[in-house]
């Protein structure tokens, strides 16, 4: 009987040292979603930063800035996985205005010369 109460204790005790210690590890949800992933962040910086030269260029489209805010909200939710994605969705639009605006260029260019 004595036996008995000692192993129960015994997994008891061990089962309370695992959970504290898995729990401790892992982190929280919302610690993760307040730091955010260094992937994502560089992620959302790259599209900015390509963004922010299509502006100065003056070929920026209309909705990417709207884009890589709702990035940011989906980082800031925990959501890195829709971050990411909006994020490289704002950086392909960058591209593809940049690119129109060097085929606009020379439709220009090729109708005036």
């Amino acid at each position: 009987m004595k036996l008995r109460k000692y192993a129960k204790f015994l997994g008891v005790v061990t089962l309370a040292m695992g959970l504290a210690t898995g729990c401790s590890s892992t982190g929280s949800k919302d610690s993760m979603a307040k730091s955010g992933d260094p992937a994502v962040k560089q992620a959302i910086s790259e599209a900015k930063a390509a963004n922010s030269a299509a502006t100065k260029g003056g070929y920026a489209w209309r909705d990417t800035g709207k884009i890589i805010k709702k990035a940011e909200e989906a980082m800031a939710k925990g959501d890195n996985a829709k971050a990411t994605s909006l994020a490289k969705k704002a950086l392909d639009q960058t591209e593809m205005a940049k690119k129109q605006s060097i085929e606009q260029d020379k439709a220009i260019k090729a109708r005036f010369n």
